[in-house]
């Protein structure tokens, strides 16, 4: 699976400390460089970044970071913060450095939070080596991707301009924990933003997929976030019995919701969510999207309504 930058690796830890748990697959390999193609390959988007920064123009060298704080920065460390915009690639994919895109494309606002997290790091005691072997996940992770949403569960405005989505299992303890924070962060957006939910159920975890259909049967009759909040309060018992008395407990046609559960009409949803799930590389959960975009811990103030900040502001 992709190297997923829930965290800034090396030294740029140091700045990013505070990262989000999340639950991993029994077969998820620990955190690396290395590519599920072979031994010893490198993921696909840092080998692109390499390529892309031997083809910047060596004699473009600039002294000016508009936009970028540099404030906190020793006169050392600025001289180490120039040397490194310069010679790495822009975060909007132009054939220049991260400094003529601050000065030459105001409209790639990737490349001034780029510069910004290098500027970040450095005041923070990263190496650049450590920064510069993190870049290319750090601009990967800011790369929209396409996510279907069609007849998933929605919190909040239908029409919202910025959109998030998350992958979770309902047996993970960090998906739990998460489930409020992201609804908080919408509640405080009052219509401008909405979260999806999207069904990742994890080897190991074997409740995880028939919770998924029972709230997908509670779904059909209208009351997915109801089933979707007793499920994750009752976690460790995911019976089909508990299941039963949930659906029960908030008011659904049982005969219908039982019909809807035993039968497996909505096994294929789970599926094809987690199917969705798998072409992002997702590695573990909750993950979370903000209009296709991955959530590190390490942007926008390493929160959903940071993220969701930013979202409005494109």
């Amino acid at each position: 699976m992709r190297r997923v930058p829930q965290l800034v690796f090396g030294a740029v830890a140091l700045l990013l400390a505070a990262c989000s748990p999340a639950c991993n697959p029994p077969e998820a390999s620990a955190p690396g460089t290395e590519d599920p193609s072979g031994p010893g390959k490198k993921p696909q988007a840092v080998t692109d970044h390499e390529k892309k920064r031997a083809e910047l123009p060596k004699d473009d060298v600039l002294d000016q970071a508009p936009g970028v704080d540099t404030s906190k920065l020793s006169d050392a460390q600025r001289g180490v913060f120039f040397q490194i915009i310069n010679t790495e690639p822009s975060a909007c994919d132009k054939p220049h450095s991260l400094a003529r895109s601050l000065q030459d494309d105001p409209s790639c606002r990737d490349s001034l939070v780029v510069s910004q997290l290098v500027a970040d790091a450095l005041a923070s005691g990263a190496s650049p080596s450590d920064i510069k072997h993190d870049l290319p996940l750090v601009v990967e992770a800011l790369q929209p991707r396409d996510i279907p949403v069609e007849g998933r569960p929605i919190y909040g405005a239908e029409r919202a301009p910025v959109t998030v989505v998350v992958f979770a299992d309902f047996e993970c303890p960090h998906c739990r924990a998460e489930a409020p924070v992201l609804r908080k962060a919408v509640d405080q957006f009052r219509g401008r933003a909405r979260l999806i939910y999207k069904h990742f159920p994890l080897m190991g975890h074997d409740r995880a997929k028939a919770a998924a259909i029972a709230t997908e049967a509670a779904h059909e009759q209208g009351k997915f976030w109801e089933m979707h909040d007793l499920v994750f309060e009752n976690q460790t018992d995911l019976s089909d019995e508990k299941l039963y008395a949930f659906a029960q407990e908030i008011g659904l046609d049982m005969e219908k919701f039982k019909a809807a559960y035993a039968s497996g009409k909505y096994k294929s949803v789970v599926e094809k969510d987690k199917a969705d799930g798998e072409k992002l590389e997702i590695s573990g959960t909750p993950a979370v999207f903000i209009n296709g975009r991955e959530m590190i811990p390490g942007l926008f103030g390493g929160s959903v309504t940071g993220w969701i900040d930013d979202a409005l502001k494109r």
